[in-house]
């Protein structure tokens, strides 16, 4: 079935974002916590699971 487009049909632009772009500061300290903590964990997790090793 082939699609048909209707006459009546307009295309209206978006309208603009309303959150502002962040600076690339925040996303280095973002990616950058992000990365910290997750270390955090799996060493907790590796010193958690070593004390199990005779």
């Amino acid at each position: 079935m082939a699609q048909t487009t209707r006459p009546d049909a307009t295309t209206e632009p978006l309208p603009p974002d309303p959150y502002p772009d962040y600076p690339a500061a925040y996303t280095f300290f973002f990616q950058s916590w992000l990365i910290m903590f997750m270390a955090v964990i799996c060493i907790a997790l590796t010193m958690y699971l070593l004390t199990y090793v005779p």
